[in-house]
């Protein structure tokens, strides 16, 4: 069992694109892109589980950009 804390530490990944189906490997924990669709992949190591389902849901779930009156900002909303 590998105990390293970063993506370094561990051997690339290999796996099927769940989009197109394509063979990808990836190497680094973000930027690597499939061959077939050009998904782009963020790799979350197996101690960041939480992080990782947190990441997915805010891609993923309801989400509002909101600007700010008086040019003080914008704000994401999300669960």
């Amino acid at each position: 069992m590998n105990t390293g804390t970063d993506e370094q530490s561990f051997p690339p990944v290999r796996f099927t694109c769940p989009k197109c189906g394509a063979d990808v490997l990836v190497r680094q924990s973000q930027g690597d892109r499939c061959p077939g669709c050009g998904f782009e992949f963020k790799w979350f190591l197996p101690h960041e589980c939480e992080m990782a389902d947190d990441y997915h849901a805010v891609l993923t779930g309801e989400k509002y950009l909101v600007q700010l009156p008086g040019g003080e900002g914008w704000i994401v909303a999300h669960f």
